[in-house]
């Protein structure tokens, strides 16, 4: 595939490239990414990354539309209930960028192969349950590429990035004095950033913070996903409305093995 930008393109992606780049433009032109999981969060995250003109994207869902799914689903109308949620949702998604390659694939994603995985610039499951998006984790990490999983329940919601190890370059703009007549300078520094597996991130300590330092700057909501995350890996399941009983009752263990004695960092009626 050409890594030059067009007239057309660089048309088309004008306030993109004047936003990052044109190198950055070109890298994002060349890019597949996997959305595994049609859902309404997923919508916007096609119809984003349709629009910054990526090379490809695959859509991986198995299941089919239901009424249920016309509430919030923003691709689908009446038409597509019964149609597989990959294939109603891709004719919208190529209207959005007709550059853009859209393919559909219907496969269950527990029946993917470690090696469907790989190719992938991005990975991103949307509404996953703990054992596939620790697998899969695991084999972005082991080819060194970029993962993430994300899900939205009403008001709250959650994104894990994973992109292993990630370099970037921070511009530190010095200023003169006032009475010097020096121009300011920008003094670009190279950093690394390592990021933490799914498993290592759930392994979080969070003991070092103070109670109401750890209050006023952490959202109750991540330990609510923690707990939802080990409640998945230690029950093989979602929890549902009969569990609500367990996971009160058991909120104080939950966030002792975070490092966490007062369970005031975690409402009841959020695990209700």
């Amino acid at each position: 595939m050409s890594t030059e930008i067009s007239k057309d393109e660089a048309a088309i992606y004008d306030r993109q490239i004047r936003l990052w780049g044109l190198d950055a433009q070109q890298r994002i032109g060349k890019s597949s990414i996997l959305i595994a999981g049609m859902r309404a969060l997923s919508d916007e995250v096609c119809k984003n990354i349709a629009l910054a003109g990526v090379a490809s994207i695959t859509l991986l869902d198995h299941r089919t539309v239901t009424e249920f799914d016309l509430g919030s689903q923003f691709f689908l109308t009446e038409a597509s209930v019964g149609q597989n949620k990959a294939e109603a949702a891709a004719p919208s998604i190529r209207n959005l960028n007709p550059r853009v390659e859209v393919i559909v694939d219907q496969q269950d994603i527990r029946e993917k192969s470690a090696e469907y995985f790989e190719s992938f610039s991005v990975v991103c499951l949307i509404h996953s349950e703990y054992d596939i998006i620790s697998k899969v984790d695991e084999i972005r990490r082991n080819v060194k590429k970029p993962f993430y999983a994300a899900d939205a329940f009403g008001w709250f919601g959650y994104i894990f990035c994973d992109l292993t190890e990630h370099a970037y370059i921070q511009e530190k703009k010095s200023n003169p004095s006032p009475d010097s007549k020096a121009q300011p300078t920008v003094e670009k520094i190279p950093h690394v950033e390592n990021y933490s597996s799914l498993n290592d991130s759930l392994q979080k300590n969070w003991s070092d913070m103070k109670i109401k330092t750890l209050k006023r700057r952490i959202s109750s909501s991540t330990f609510l996903i923690h707990i939802l995350l080990k409640f998945q890996r230690d029950h093989n399941r979602s929890p549902t409305n009969e569990d609500a009983k367990y996971l009160i009752e058991n909120k104080a263990k939950y966030l002792a093995d975070m490092g966490i004695e007062d369970t005031s960092v975690l409402d009841d009626k959020l695990l209700e």
